[in-house]
C-alpha cells in the first residue's frame, strides 16, 4: 500500500495528513499558516515533511488561488497574496523530496464529493463552500471543470448589484450593498447580518459559534440571519442553474454543519421557482457535503492520484 503526504494550505492553518491510496487518513494535524513570504511558507511545509520522513511517496496539496493542476503553477494564490505565476509545484518538490501535485481548494472539494460523497453518480454539479467567502467548484460531465484560466468555481465574484460592481470590490461593511457573492453567501455574510441585526460595533465581531448559539437560545435576529443567508445563497444559486442547469449543489464549509443552512438555502431556492413559473431551466437539488473539513485533503490526493 502507498501512503502520500496530503496538505491543505489555509488561510488560517496548514492541515496535513498521512494518507493511504484508498483516500484512508493515517494521522493528521495542523501547524499556523505563514502568510508572509514564500520561503516562509516552503519551510513550514518542510517542517511538516520532517514529521513523515520516509513515510510518503509522494504529495497532494490543496491551496486557494487559480492553480494550474497541470503545470503545477499557482498564477495567484488567495491569502497567500506573494503568488504570483508561481511553479510552486516544483518549489514544494525541492524542500519535500518527492513529486508534488498542487489544486484549487474549491476544486479539491468537488472532487471529493465525487468518491461516494454528495456529488456521487452526479453528472453535472456543484459545490458551494461558505467560508470567509465564497469557495466552489463545478462538475461538468462527471469531472471538476477547471475553467480556460483555471478559474471555474470562483463563486466569490458572482456580481449580486450591478450598480455597485462597476465601483469594484465593495459592500464589505454593509452586505446589503454588497456588490459579489462573497459578501452576503458565506459565514462572514451570515456574521454581518447578525450584527446589524442586533445593533452590534462591527469592531467587536462575533464569530459562526456565537451566531449559532445565540439560533439555539432562540434569538430572533440568529434565526433572521440564517434566513437571510438562505435567501442570498439561493439567490446565487438561481443565477448560476440559468446558466449551467446542474442537477445538484452540495453545501459546504463550516457552517453548513449545522442542518439548519443547508435547509434554509433550499426552502428559498424552492420558494424562488415558485415565485417565477415561467423559469426555463430545472429546479436542482441541494444536499450538504459529506466530507466536510477532510474534503479539501481527500480532493488533492484524487488529484494526484489521477495526474496524466
Amino acid at each position: 500500500m502507498n501512503t502520500y503526504l496530503v496538505l491543505d494550505l489555509g488561510g488560517t492553518a496548514i492541515k496535513y495528513a498521512l494518507m493511504d491510496d484508498t483516500y484512508h487518513i493515517l494521522e493528521q494535524g495542523k501547524t499556523p499558516s505563514p502568510l508572509t513570504d514564500l520561503d516562509t511558507l516552503l519551510a513550514t511545509l518542510e517542517n511538516v515533511g520532517k514529521l513523515f520522513a520516509g513515510r510518503y511517496q509522494s504529495v497532494a496539496i490543496s491551496m486557494p488561488g487559480r492553480i494550474d493542476t497541470k503545470n503545477g503553477i499557482a498564477h495567484t494564490g488567495g491569502s497567500f497574496t506573494f503568488l504570483h505565476d508561481c511553479p510552486f509545484a516544483a518549489e514544494a518538490e525541492k524542500r519535500l523530496g518527492a513529486p508534488v501535485t498542487i489544486a484549487n481548494d474549491g476544486k479539491c472539494a468537488a472532487n471529493a464529493e465525487l468518491i461516494g460523497g454528495a456529488l456521487d453518480h452526479v453528472d453535472n454539479g456543484a459545490v458551494v463552500v461558505l467560508g470567509t467567502g465564497t469557495g466552489g467548484g463545478v462538475v461538468l460531465g462527471g469531472k471538476v471543470w477547471l475553467g480556460n484560466t483555471f478559474a471555474a468555481g470562483e463563486f466569490s465574484a458572482l456580481p449580486t448589484n450591478f450598480e455597485n460592481i462597476h465601483k469594484g470590490i465593495y459592500g464589505f461593511a454593509d452586505p446589503n450593498s454588497a456588490s459579489m457573492w462573497a459578501m452576503q453567501a458565506s459565514a462572514s455574510g451570515l456574521i454581518g447580518n447578525y450584527m446589524r441585526l442586533k445593533g452590534l460595533p462591527m469592531d467587536q465581531p462575533v464569530d459562526g459559534i456565537g451566531v449559532f448559539k445565540a439560533y439555539d437560545a432562540g434569538d430572533p435576529a440568529a434565526h433572521e440571519a440564517v434566513k437571510k443567508l438562505g435567501r442570498d445563497v439561493a439567490a446565487g444559486i438561481y443565477s448560476i442553474q440559468a446558466v449551467l442547469d446542474l442537477q445538484r449543489f452540495a453545501i459546504g464549509g463550516g457552517i453548513s454543519a449545522r442542518n439548519e443552512v443547508t435547509d434554509a438555502i433550499r426552502e428559498a431556492l424552492y420558494t424562488i421557482f415558485d415565485s417565477i413559473p415561467f423559469t426555463p431551466f430545472s429546479r436542482p437539488e441541494v444536499v450538504t457535503c459529506k466530507y466536510r473539513n477532510d474534503a479539501n485533503l481527500i480532493g488533492a490526493l484524487r488529484f494526484h492520484l489521477s495526474r496524466d
